[in-house]
């Protein structure tokens, strides 16, 4: 994780951060943090970990998460082949802003990728994320009712969603595979005027997880 904004919001967060690392010409304010867990390193060093075009001159190293696929604590969202990692990132980033603790990712871009990394700005690690094969990934879901965003699917104005729920999205290029629209419940859409052909994946998330919290 990179950037003041993002090591402080992890350390305000409670998410166990092993190290921070400092380039020698960071000189922004300093972080409560122990002093044998920080790191100073040349510029040099620094430019090489960094995937920054502007680098702010701190990192911090944490552990990945365990991500073996669990039932939700509650609504929930399942991507299905989200391949670009600033669309995956822009939706933890949502779920983590709407309340949509669990995410479910079935053949999807990596969430731990530098670029999805700074998309979520941090939500990565404060939402649960679930990666697994379709199999598995249906068992953590069994009894919740999944709704597919499609645009062939009924308005999300007129849908009364259920008291529980799991948003379904679909790949970018794709949508929503076959195998995994066979299970789900409902079809809904965001309602486009006529000269707008589809919605970006994330967009399409953030608005009906929004919606459907309203409702």
């Amino acid at each position: 994780m990179e950037g003041v904004k993002q090591v402080r919001e992890a350390l305000a967060g409670g998410v166990p951060v092993e190290r921070i690392v400092f380039s020698e010409r960071y000189g922004g304010a300093p972080f409560a943090f122990p002093q044998e867990r920080q790191t100073l390193v040349s510029e040099a060093v620094f430019s090489k970990l960094s995937e920054e075009a502007a680098p702010q001159g701190v990192l911090a190293v944490l552990p990945v998460p365990p991500c073996a696929p669990q039932p939700p604590r509650g609504n929930a969202l399942l991507l299905d082949g989200v391949a670009d990692p600033g669309n995956l990132g822009t939706i933890i980033r949502t779920a983590n802003g709407a309340g949509y603790e669990d995410v479910y990712l079935k053949n999807c871009t990596d969430p731990f990728s530098p670029k999805c990394v700074r998309a979520a700005m941090s939500g990565v690690f404060f939402v649960r994320l679930h990666i697994g094969g379709e199999e598995e990934l249906f068992r953590a879901l069994a009894g919740v009712p999944l709704l597919c965003a499609d645009m062939a699917g009924e308005s999300m104005d007129a849908f009364s969603p259920p008291e529980r729920f799991c948003i379904v999205i679909g790949s970018e290029a794709n949508g929503v595979s076959d195998t995994v629209r066979a299970r789900c419940s409902h079809t809904v859409s965001v309602p486009l005027r006529q000269t707008c052909e589809s919605l970006n994946a994330a967009v399409a998330a953030g608005i009906l997880m929004y919606r459907f919290l309203k409702k």
